[in-house]
Formats: structure tokens, C-alpha cells, sequence
């Protein structure tokens, strides 16, 4: 019996050929979509979930004066170990910036990190060398990942190997004790080097008011890690953390599952290149309307197609076939389209994945040995197959015998509606999907040319790095820039102000309200070159004066700062304020400027003075960027002679700040116009379908006089109507949408009306274009074809 099935059902599909390939096609360009779109999903989902009960592990979170941050002071995990039983373990990490000395090569790193001895006890990354349990017991012994030491000793087997680490507290020599694999892609956590902690809890590790430190805990796996537990163990953090912490800080505790770090992290001082889960909401949307709009095509098609198959149905029905046996052949039809669409599918994503992951920013792969994998791709085609094939096999198995073999004229209403509903459909989420690629390109545009209260424009810097004699070594810097004509335009800063993420609420002014909330200062440590060379602007005071000793003890107050402190532009010169217990007179005050992504306000910013600094930034003539650099790298190389020289450009690293909405632009124009392409295919069967059901009407129009533009009128009015009508529910449904993810920035665009203008205007052109075709055909054939069987 299947066997009859699977062979009617070829013959079925070799009978319409056009219809069949339209289909599978659409189908196809569907699924290998989707599979493309639930693969990067899947990726984002896995974060951290490879490590050993995920469950019952977290990180440590602090609100510090209304600001989340994703550092803790050193002690607060330990004591918890000590005072709280339901918690089992904990460990910490500190990151570091150094230099890396091996032999006789120097390696300027910056994915260093300071880790508790128990730290590959609670985190699941396998060594190649070396015992877990030992290997950072020792306080100069280093772990290394398989990468390093390829590249610091040109093999993996690097046990016993000397590194010496420049920046870390003493500056020592370390012993590999052991290599770890390179890690997974998927942990939030992504490091070179990790060395004992020992050397930085020598002066840090009792300091409850230094926010340093990623901390993890790992409770009890008997737990029943319920919300109301976790609030209960929260409570119990901050108590220990009040009978300890002596600054007044407002600051409260919680715990961050591990498995959410990565779509959930958005922190101060947080950890590079996490994601967003936004974006991968959108993305399944995205997902799932591509999907529903080729399943849409498919039941359009096959419910067109009702009327050529109505006498085969009939046929049946008259010699005995019972109603489930034709349900069951219209499946079958249906599942072998789409078992074939997820082949060809398959092979369209394996094609199309290295691009994605270049795009995407991913390494994903399809694994077909993978039992997981083809389970869930079969799912899905079976799952695409029935509900495509549903309709139309329910639909079509209802015709009355007696009512099919005279004509399908009391049903066509019916199944005209149907398909119409389902254009409708269709177009609709492909508009939506149009008006927000054109909201997100639009919101991109604005965050990379919008005023940011500095000129970005090429602002070239260096790191300088920190050894040796820092205050000399400072000062043979500027000794040298001043004898290179081409960096006389130079400033010396702390930081560079693309992301800060330090800060301290120890702040006091004048009238200041004990009771106030706390707030969390930013600051930057400058010359008096900075506002020059950013091209800031000082709207009261002014700026510090690098051969001014007093001026080191003053400070420059951003708006956003003056406003807090419940000031004004014009008083707040010479008033006395206090930073971390250093008093000090306010001299100036800048114009607010972004320091942090534009999803973030501004917040209130204090700069001080300094003739030390970690970078110099250089104002430089695009005209003459690469002479620039050779002089800044001639300046580097006469002080800091071994040292790895490196270089950047400010608005590259904003560019960069913004590297997860340029890859949801890109992805949202790639699947825009996918669904554009299979909604037009579905048009295109359906235009062809009605031109063929027409051509002896039409014939009869041209032998009574009707011209071409008048038949070509008459056959795309019906399917404009239907766009127009899309129109008028993808508007809407559009505008809400976008609203809902624009108001996730503070600094935003508003939608405006053309967007929903082009948007209408290329649906309908593209909708005309691509019934057109068969239209323009139809009326230039001649009627004599048409009408000689008459």
C-alpha cells in the first residue's frame, strides 16, 4: 500500500514539473535557511553548558550605587565558603594585561588571568599536560592553552618551560606546569594564560571595596536551587558583605546563573564578546517566518492545483478509495517534498556555512553522523511536510464525486479565499521583515555618525607598557614626541574613553544629602592636551595645565556630572569636591560625550590630572597616517626598545563596540531578501496557475478587441489588491515590533514614514514584476491557440 502511495505520488510531482519545482525549491531555500538560522541558536544557547553541573553554578553580581557590575571585591566569595555550608565551592579570576618574555621574543597579551588553585576543579577545560588539582598550586606555575604554547615554544609539550610575565605584581618567572586544550568557542570565558592568584591577594585579597575580581560559586548539587533559595542566599551575601565592608557604599549582591552570562550580560567591567538575547528571539522569529512563508507557497500551490486534480479525486472516491486513503496519498505527496526540499536544503546550508560563519562571526558545523542532528532534521521536514500538506489533502479529499466530475465551480470561492488569505499572509511578514531591515540599517547609520561630543576622526594611539621606571619612562616619551614634527598634536591619558568601565562612589560635594542614593563616578585620568586633541568643548572654566603642580589636584567635570552634583555650568567652578579622599577645586567643565555604547546614557564623569597616562593619542593627518606611525613607532621603539610595539584608531574601537548590531544588519538583509525571493516564487505559481486557467477567456477578449495593457490589467489587479491588503497588516504589526527593539538604546532614531513608503513600493514592484511575466505572455499568445479546441 505505501508502495502504491510513494509511486502515485512521483507521478504526481513528474506530472507538474513546474509546480514541483517551485515547491522543493521554495522548500529547500526555507529549510536550509532555518537550519542555517537555528544552527547559530543552537551555538548561542550552548554557552558554558559543556562544564559540570551547570545547574548549581553562578557568578557573583554587585549593584555598586545603581549600577550592575560583573567584579566583586576579592573576599566576598571566601567568606561565603567560610560562613554560608550550602556553598560548595568558589573561585575567582583577575584579568591582566603584560608583557610575556620567552627567550629572546616579547609578547604583548591581553588574555592573561590571575585564578584560584581550584579553578579547573569547578570549570570543565581538559589538559593535555598536567593534574587539575596541582597545577596552579604552585605560586610560580602557569597554565597555558595549546595555542600559546605553540606559539611561545613552537610545540605543545611545554611542561617545564620558563615565561617570564612583566606586568604581573612582581614581575616573576613562571614555570609551565601544565597545558590545557584549547578552549571550547562557547565559554564565556576565553584566556592564554592563567597564573596563581597568590601574588595579587598579597595586596588585594583582604580589600572589600575593590571591585577586581570575577567570582564564582558553586553551591551544594543536593540543593533544590529554587528563585526563593537563591533569594535567601543572596540575602545572606549581603549581610556578610555589610558586617565587613566599612566604605558606606549602597551595594547589593545576586547571583548570575553561569549558563546566562553569555545573552544576559551587559555589566560594568563585564567580559568581551558576549552576546544578546534579543537577537536570538529575532532571530527564531526569523526563522520560523521563513519557514511558514514556504509552507505557505506550498499549500497555495497544491490548493491551485485542487482544480486539476479534482477528477483524479472523483475518479477515486467512484471506485471505492476511502477519504483517509486520499488524506494519506496527499501527505505522502506532501512528506516526499519535503524530505527531497531537506536534502537539497542540507546541501544549500553545508554550501552556504562558511559564508555564515564569516558573517555570523561563528564556527559552527553540521555534523550528519550526528544521531542528534539528523533526528531533529527529520522532525523538521516531517513536521514542514504535514502541516503543508494538511490543508490541501483535507481540502481536496472532501470533494463530492458527483459534484468534481461536472466542475469545481461551487468550491472555487471557497478555495479562492483560502489562498488568498494565505498571499496575504505571506507578504505581510515578508514586509515586516523589509521595514525592519530598513529600521536596523537605519539605527546602525545613526549610532556610527552620531555626534559622540569628540571629533573620532583619525585619533591614532599606542599603549605604552607598564614597567620599569613608569615616571621616567613617561617622560622620555614626551621628550621624543616633541621632536617629531608630525606628533606634535599629542595627548597623554589613563584610558582610552570608548568603554570605560572603572569608577568609585566615594565622592562628596557641597550640600551633598547623606541619605542620597550613591552614584557611581566614572572617571579619566588626562593632561591638559586631552580636550585639543578630541576636540572637546569646554563650556566654563577650563582645562589643566600640564606645568601646573597644583593642578593635580584638581578636576573637570562633564554636564552630566554637574547636574548630579545639583550644580550649574556657571557656579560650579571653584567648588571643592572630594575623589576617593582626595579634595580638590573644579576648574572646568566639558561638554557631555559618550564613553560607553549609545544603548547606555550618558553618566556622570569626572577627569583629573596626570603627567604619567597609559596611552598617548595622537591627532594625526590622514594625508600622512602611515608616516605617523612610523614616527610614533620610532618613538616607542627609542624607549621601550624590546617591547611589542601595537597601534589602534579610537573610531575603530567604536566601530568595534557595535560589532553585534552590524551582524544582525547583515543576517537581517541576507533573510529579507530570502523571504522576498520564496514569497515571489509562491506569487509567480499562483500568477501562472490563474494565466492558464484564463487562456481561452483571454483568447475570447482579443478576438472581441481587448489590447494588451488591458488583459495584463485585468491579471495583476487581484494579486496588488492582495499586496495592498498585506500592506495594511504588515504596517502595524512592523511599527510595534521595531519599537520594542529600539527601545532597548537610549540614544535612538524614531521610525518614520518612508520607511513604510519603500517598503510598500518595492513589495508592490516586485509583486507586479513577477507576475508580469506570465501576464505579458498570456496576452501576446495567440487566441487561436487558445480557442482551436472550441
Amino acid at each position: 500500500m505505501f508502495k502504491n502511495y510513494l509511486l502515485s505520488a512521483f507521478r504526481s510531482l513528474k506530472k507538474f514539473k513546474l509546480f514541483t519545482f517551485l515547491n522543493v525549491f521554495g522548500l529547500a531555500s526555507g529549510m536550509a535557511c532555518s537550519i542555517l538560522i537555528l544552527l547559530w541558536v543552537q551555538d548561542e544557547l550552548s554557552y558554558d553548558k559543556f562544564n559540570a553541573d551547570t545547574a548549581h553554578t553562578y557568578r557573583l553580581v554587585a549593584n555598586v550605587a545603581g549600577s550592575d557590575a560583573a567584579v566583586t571585591p576579592p573576599p566576598v566569595v571566601t567568606a561565603m565558603k567560610q560562613q554560608m555550608p550550602k556553598v560548595n565551592n568558589v573561585t575567582r579570576l583577575v584579568p591582566l594585561n603584560a608583557t610575556v618574555t620567552v627567550g629572546n621574543q616579547k609578547f604583548a597579551e591581553k588574555s592573561l588571568e590571575y585564578a584560584d588553585a581550584n579553578f579547573l576543579q569547578m570549570f570543565n577545560y581538559p589538559l593535555l599536560q598536567g593534574d587539575k588539582n596541582t597545577v596552579l598550586s604552585r605560586p610560580e606555575g602557569a597554565v597555558i592553552t595549546e595555542a600559546a604554547a605553540i606559539k611561545y615554544f613552537g610545540k605543545v609539550n611545554a611542561i617545564g618551560k620558563v615565561l617570564h610575565v612583566d606586568n604581573s605584581i612582581n614581575g616573576n618567572n613562571y614555570v609551565v606546569t601544565g597545558v590545557l586544550k584549547n578552549l571550547p568557542h562557547n565559554s564565556h570565558l576565553q584566556f592564554d594564560v592563567l597564573l596563581p592568584i597568590d601574588y595579587y591577594n598579597k595586596d588585594n585579597g583582604d580589600v572589600w571595596d575593590n571591585f577586581s575580581v570575577y567570582s564564582y560559586v558553586q553551591l551544594d548539587s543536593s540543593v533544590n536551587a529554587t528563585p526563593a533559595f537563591i533569594a535567601g542566599l543572596e540575602k545572606q551575601i549581603n549581610s556578610i558583605y555589610k558586617l565587613n565592608d566599612k566604605s558606606n557604599t549602597k551595594t547589593s549582591y545576586t547571583l548570575q546563573p553561569l549558563t546566562d552570562i553569555h545573552l544576559h550580560s551587559h555589566y560594568l567591567g563585564d567580559i568581551s564578546g558576549q552576546g544578546n538575547s534579543q537577537n536570538v528571539t529575532i532571530f527564531l522569529l526569523v526563522a520560523v517566518f521563513i519557514l511558514v512563508i514556504a509552507c505557505i507557497n506550498f499549500m497555495n500551490l497544491s490548493t491551485a492545483l485542487g482544480a486539476q486534480r479534482a477528477k483524479e479525486v472523483g475518479l477515486r472516491k467512484t471506485i471505492g478509495a476511502m477519504r483517509f486513503q486520499l488524506v494519506t496519498q496527499f501527505i505522502s505527496e506532501s512528506l516526499l517534498v519535503s524530505l527531497l526540499s531537506l536534502v537539497i536544503g542540507i546541501a544549500i546550508a553545508w554550501l552556504l556555512l562558511p559564508v555564515f560563519n564569516v558573517i555570523s562571526f561563528k564556527a559552527i558545523t553540521i555534523d550528519l553522523l550526528d544521531l542528534k542532528i539528523i533526528g531533529e532534521l527529520l522532525l523538521l521536514a516531517i513536521f514542514v511536510g504535514v502541516i503543508s500538506g494538511s490543508y490541501p489533502a483535507f481540502f481536496m479529499s472532501s470533494f463530492k464525486p458527483v459534484s468534481v466530475l461536472k466542475g469545481l465551480k461551487q468550491v472555487n470561492g471557497q478555495r479562492s479565499f483560502l489562498r488568498s488569505g494565505l498571499v496575504i499572509v505571506q507578504f505581510s511578514i515578508s514586509v515586516v521583515l523589509m521595514i525592519s531591515t530598513l529600521v536596523v540599517n537605519s539605527q546602525l547609520k545613526f549610532i556610527r555618525s552620531r555626534d559622540v561630543g569628540f571629533n573620532k576622526q583619525n585619533l591614532l594611539y599606542m599603549q605604552m607598557p607598564q614597567t620599569g621606571d613608569l615616571q621616567n619612562n613617561y617622560s622620555a616619551v614626551k621628550a621624543a614626541m616633541q621632536q617629531q614634527p608630525g606628533l606634535a598634536d599629542y595627548t597623554l591619558i589613563n584610558n582610552l574613553p570608548t568603554d570605560l568601565q572603572n569608577g568609585s562612589s566615594q565622592v562628596t560635594w557641597p550640600g551633598k544629602d547623606p541619605r542620597q542614593k550613591q552614584v557611581l563616578f566614572p572617571q579619566i585620568v588626562i593632561d591638559g592636551n586631552f580636550t585639543k586633541v578630541f576636540g572637546m568643548h569646554i563650556l566654563a572654566g577650563r582645562t589643566f595645565d600640564n606645568n601646573s603642580k597644583t593642578d593635580e589636584g584638581n578636576y573637570v567635570l562633564n554636564e552630566t556630572c554637574v547636574r548630579v552634583m545639583g550644580m550649574t555650568t556657571a557656579n560650579a567652578i571653584g567648588q571643592k569636591i572630594s575623589y576617593n579622599g582626595q579634595q580638590g577645586t573644579v576648574i572646568g567643565v566639558v561638554k557631555d560625550f559618550n564613553f560607553k555604547p549609545v544603548q547606555q546614557p550618558i553618566e556622570p564623569l569626572i577627569l583629573r590630572n596626570t603627567n604619567r597616562g597609559g596611552f598617548v593619542v595622537v591627532r594625526a593627518n590622514p594625508a600622512n597616517m602611515k608616516q605617523t606611525i612610523a614616527s610614533l613607532k620610532s618613538v616607542f621603539r627609542s624607549v621601550y626598545r624590546d617591547e611589542p610595539f601595537s597601534y589602534g584608531f579610537v573610531d575603530q574601537d567604536l566601530n568595534r563596540m557595535y560589532e553585534s548590531e552590524s551582524r544582525t544588519q547583515v543576517l537581517f538583509n541576507t533573510f529579507s531578501v530570502v523571504s522576498i525571493i520564496i514569497s515571489c516564487l509562491g506569487l509567480f505559481g499562483l500568477a501562472t496557475f490563474t494565466t492558464q486557467r484564463r487562456l481561452k477567456e483571454i483568447g475570447v477578449r482579443k478576438v472581441l478587441g481587448a489590447n494588451t495593457t488591458g488583459i495584463v490589467a485585468m491579471l495583476t489587479k487581484d494579486f496588488i489588491k492582495l499586496v495592498a491588503m498585506a500592506l495594511l497588516v504588515a504596517f502595524p504589526a512592523a511599527w510595534f515590533l521595531m519599537n520594542k527593539w529600539l527601545d532597548s538604546y537610549v540614544y535612538r532614531i524614531q521610525i518614520s514614514w518612508w520607511m513604510f513608503a519603500i517598503a510598500g513600493m518595492a513589495a508592490i514592484t516586485i509583486s507586479i514584476i513577477t507576475i508580469s511575466y506570465q501576464s505579458i505572455r498570456a496576452a501576446l499568445s495567440n487566441p487561436v491557440d487558445s480557442l482551436k479546441t472550441e
